[in-house]
């Protein structure tokens, strides 16, 4: 196969258990599940950080949160690391970036980081060739002057936007919504911007299904709330206080199972449009000639709650809800395990895609590539476990310092707590095998779950005496990989002698 086209597609807030691939039994999406009968289903896929900037930037770097220093979703890439799209352009591909950013600075923010070099360095417009903004809502680069899309923006941000548990039905034609005009640019992309001498790296992020919660019909109406699957009810009992914290200022303990379903059912409503859309754009590159040498990935940032745990949207704590993310592979000529149980990290992304361009894996880079399980390596070795990371350096609030909360669900004069950067404050890790997931907060707190009794993590064990060798062989790996993840950039070229150089210099190990 030539060097490959790549295209990396990304929606926003989708946790893995909103498609069929994983026994949704509510929302089919036939463009994926098509995707997924021409490659392969990671059944268990999470995101590093469970929001996201973070996330994202991870994943466009091949490097833990905590090594790129960016531990919030107020902070981007400093451009002096080394991103996928630079090193893809550096080697010859074209890179496009059509959708959400929210990982690299914009070229005139670049002197908040000294040090990076204009022409190499990891800001929006040097990293990419062609640049298309979308954003939450229905805004899009090259539509932002269409009155309909502008009207439907606007009626998003008013209905929907203000409030915890705003959704509804957007009144605008589909064709002046966002994820439809995103459809729009990829196929423009493909047909008539895209140079025919290069292969092509290219980036859909999709803005939904995050907030807000709308989107047109027939979507809205696809999905009956009363076939929405529930999540178990969690009484919280024994669960961290930050949860607590979040339930109550999300307003959460005023929602009743009636509104969690409507929400859940718009929300699978956007994700269905998307589905539609992406039907348009694989039978595109069909029609171009260009599926048999292109690799697709399919994947989202982060989760949303989706009321499970009694909260909503994203939070900083590590529940399958919120980190468990759906991963498709689609690579030419695959003819491996259509689904697999292997773990994958979103770290993971650079390396794969760099294996399958032929292009080198630079220094520093923390993830695996992917591509020996893909073409049938017998000595690849699935990951033991995954780590997850978490929260800003500060003490996390607690239920005593809430002042002043949402009285409901509609309450306009809060935002949802996630977008609060003190919704973040508490830093946390855990880790997570096939069997048990430990997470460990820097105020003491944690959880441990058995996740084999326990799928929904819903009974902390943390301070169970029978788990007590669990939570230290966990404990201990966690350190232990935290070790071995310290930053090794920059490189030390000081470093001159060894004790090999010194025995063949003078025949022996040293004087």
């Amino acid at each position: 196969m030539k060097q490959p086209n790549l295209l990396l597609i990304q929606t926003d807030q989708q946790t893995a258990e909103t498609l069929s691939l994983h026994g949704n039994p509510a929302l089919r999406t036939p463009a994926l599940e098509k995707l997924a009968q021409r490659g392969v289903v990671f059944e268990q896929a999470f995101c590093n950080y469970p929001a996201c900037s973070p996330s994202r930037s991870s994943m466009m770097t091949g490097r833990y949160c905590s090594t790129l220093n960016l531990h919030a979703n107020h902070m981007l890439i400093n451009p002096a690391e080394t991103s996928l799209p630079q090193v893809l352009k550096e080697h010859g591909y074209q890179t496009a970036l059509i959708g959400k950013n929210h990982a690299f600075m914009t070229d005139e923010k670049q002197s908040y980081y000294p040090g990076g070099t204009p022409e190499l360095s990891s800001t929006l417009h040097n990293v990419f060739d062609y640049v298309r903004l979308g954003d939450h809502g229905h805004m899009v680069d090259g539509y932002r002057d269409d009155p309909g899309a502008k009207a439907a923006h606007a009626w998003a941000v008013e209905n929907c936007w203000n409030s915890p548990l705003g959704h509804g039905v957007n009144p605008a034609p589909l064709e002046k919504c966002g994820t439809y005009l995103l459809g729009e640019t990829m196929v423009d992309y493909l047909e008539r911007v895209r140079s025919g001498d290069k292969p092509f790296f290219t980036w859909l992020s999709f803005p939904d299904p995050h907030t807000p919660y709308q989107v047109p019909e027939p979507y809205a109406s696809m999905i009956d709330p009363a076939d929405v699957p529930m999540p178990p009810v969690d009484t919280l009992d024994g669960k961290p206080e930050r949860v607590k914290v979040a339930h109550l200022m999300d307003a959460m303990d005023t929602a009743d199972e009636a509104l969690i379903r409507k929400v859940r059912a718009i929300h699978y409503g956007m994700i269905r449009f998307i589905d539609d859309t992406l039907e348009k754009i694989f039978a595109k590159l069909d029609e171009l000639g260009l599926s048999d040498n292109t690799v697709i990935m399919f994947t989202s940032d982060h989760g949303d709650s989706m009321g499970a745990h009694g909260i909503i949207q994203k939070h900083n704590f590590f529940y399958d809800s919120f980190t468990h993310v759906p991963f498709i592979m689609s690579v030419p000529g695959y003819d491996g395990p259509r689904r697999t149980p292997h773990p994958v990290e979103l770290v993971d992304v650079m390396p794969t895609l760099l294996e399958f361009a032929g292009v080198p894996v630079p220094p520093g880079c923390q993830g695996r590539s992917l591509v020996p399980f893909l073409l049938g390596d017998p000595a690849y070795a699935p990951r033991p476990f995954i780590v997850m990371e978490s929260g800003e350096h500060g003490e996390s609030p607690r239920e005593s310092d809430i002042v002043l909360r949402p009285e409901h669900p509609f309450d306009e004069r809060y935002f949802v707590w996630c977008a609060y950067r003190d919704a973040w404050l508490g830093k946390g890790k855990a880790i997570r095998t096939g069997e048990w997931k430990l997470c460990v907060y820097a105020n003491g707190e944690g959880e441990l779950y058995d996740l084999r009794q326990d799928p929904h993590e819903l009974h902390n064990r943390i301070d169970d005496p029978a788990c007590a060798q669990v939570r230290i062989e966990l404990e201990r790996k966690l350190m232990r990989w935290m070790m071995e993840k310290e930053d090794p950039l920059p490189l030390n070229t000081t470093v001159k002698v060894s004790m090999q150089s010194m025995k063949e210099k003078y025949g022996v190990a040293g004087q």
